[in-house]
């Protein structure tokens, strides 16, 4: 490399909201420097996303952020929908359901502007973040050595470099046009009008969500502190933006979530258009693009920060470990795009299309009739279990990635968080790190593992076992018979060579 060639930063990070700071965050984690911009100088005004499910909490806990998280938000390990007419329970999930593979499981409800601020409070604490604000990313360009960043910051014209750089700037930022790429998928017929509202009625604090069940289209609120709810409601095809956001029409919504007479004062209201959509792929050369900026999804569910997490998860451990400067960097950086790709068109969104179509497409009457038989075999365990563990985000798998060994079930999922023999939990003793398992009544000889004596059932394995968990805990492969030589070729398969074998200190 010549002389006067210098790289700024090995990341740039272009965004500033909850994706980008995570990622900044995660990029800490492991030591690697980043420098983060963002054009806004102060906060959001209204509380967006606003619900960080449990396995996002665990990839928080990795980067030793989820504490000051927890601490500024409303933690609920029982989550209550009631029907906005009779106030009856219509969903109850209990999280503790899935305490065995989950550490203190729970929904966490914090406004995102909230979660900006402690995100960005952790970031500016770190030596290895650097955030800029009030800075306005012009371009993008890259060669096969970095990328160029051009942009206007308080002080004029800023050129930086990075090894590489990652795109959190959102729907409408500069990142994925740079690409030339384009979100592809489909626009809803309905909008929905999403608005943060103080209401002068106190309902029972397990109560944290409203449906409306009687009426056509879309509407249901969220509490996401005492009296301060998020409320989202179906617009019809044809009704005017003026007409959708009168004082009248959102009255008239209010009255339905929170009965008759309600008075609330509404600090932000606005329509939306409901998406489902994600870019051609969320990798080019040196750049990447997490978040908004890769994919959009329908508010229902609340899983669209989430996944951005779980995008910026998954390259902060790839990107550092390609700075060991071992191995094959550019498979392990394009095998973001095929993982988190796939975990967006067949997880994320099959879920909240699903849950967007039932709210709006369904006549009352049957929308009724499906609330009904939901709420009854919610009342099962099993059925607690499978839905805490879905819309905590912990069910989704990988199939199609070239560095994961699906030829058995467990590969390509999460871990569970099981308690180990010493009373201390899995994930605790991972530390966020990639590492070898001994599943079952086995040894590996020369090598660091965690040890499993006893696998659950649900690990599907016939045998004792080696297992390889990456350091975002998915499960990479399954070594039936393990030896040196086969534990040797599946780690170089899941890291494309970039991080050592876990070799045992003499």
């Amino acid at each position: 490399m010549d002389d006067e060639f210098r790289l700024d930063a090995p990341v740039i990070i272009v965004g500033g909201g909850p994706v980008g700071l995570g990622l900044a965050l995660g990029l800490a984690r492991y030591r690697v420097r980043s420098i983060l911009l963002e054009r806004r100088t102060g906060e959001i005004g209204e509380s967006r996303a606003m619900v960080i499910w449990p396995r996002t909490q665990e990839l928080l806990r990795d980067w030793l952020a989820y504490d000051a998280v927890r601490a500024a938000g409303m933690f609920v390990r029982d989550f209550r929908a009631c029907d906005a007419g009779s106030n009856a329970p219509i969903v109850d999930l209990d999280f503790r359901n899935i305490d065995d593979v989950f550490d203190d499981p729970g929904a966490l409800i914090i406004p995102q502007y909230v979660t900006e601020r402690v995100l960005e409070e952790l970031a500016a604490a770190s030596a290895y973040c650097d955030v800029r604000r009030g800075v306005e990313v012009a371009t993008l360009a890259q060669d096969e050595r970095c990328v160029t960043v051009t942009a206007t910051g308080p002080a004029g014209p800023i050129t930086l470099r990075g090894a590489y750089a990652a795109g959190c700037d959102g729907a409408h930022g500069v990142s994925r046009h740079a690409l030339g790429l384009s979100l592809e998928g489909t626009t809803y017929r309905s909008r929905v009008v999403l608005s943060d509202d103080v209401i002068d009625r106190t309902f029972d604090d397990c109560d944290l969500a409203r449906v409306d069940v009687d009426s056509p289209g879309l509407a249901f609120a969220i509490r996401f502190a005492p009296n301060e709810w998020r409320t989202i409601a179906s617009i019809p095809p044809g009704v005017t933006e003026e007409v959708a956001l009168s004082p009248q029409a959102h009255a008239a919504r209010l009255e339905r979530l929170f009965g008759k007479g309600v008075q609330a004062r509404t600090s932000w209201s606005s329509l939306f258009n409901i998406h489902r959509r994600h870019a051609q792929r969320f990798t080019a050369g040196r750049i990447a693009l997490a978040g908004d900026a890769a994919h959009l999804n329908s508010p229902a569910g609340a899983q669209g920060m989430n996944a951005g997490l779980h995008d910026a998860a998954n390259l902060a451990w790839k990107l550092a470990a390609i700075f060991n400067d071992i191995g094959d960097g550019a498979a392990l950086f394009n095998s973001y795009d095929l993982e988190r790709r796939e975990m967006v068109t067949d997880t994320v969104e099959r879920f909240t299309d699903r849950l967007t179509r039932l709210g709006i497409g369904l006549p009352p009457s049957i929308k009724q009739f499906g609330i009904r038989c939901f709420s009854r075999a919610l009342r099962g365990r099993g059925m607690q279990r499978k839905i805490c563990r879905g819309i905590g985000m912990l069910s989704g798998r990988y199939v199609k990635s070239p560095i994961i060994d699906t030829r058995h079930p467990l590969a390509g999922r999460r871990i569970d968080d099981l308690v180990l023999s010493d009373g201390k939990r899995l994930n605790r003793a991972r530390n966020g790190e990639a590492v070898l398992i001994a599943a079952g009544d086995i040894r590996l000889n020369g090598f660091r593992s965690i040890g499993v004596l006893v696998p659950p059932k649900r690990w599907h394995l016939k045998r004792a076992a080696a297992l390889i968990v990456r350091p975002d805990g998915c499960v990479a492969s399954v070594i039936d018979a393990p030896d040196p030589g086969r534990i040797a070729e599946a780690w170089q398969r899941a890291f494309c060579g970039t991080l050592p074998l876990p070799l045992a200190e003499a």
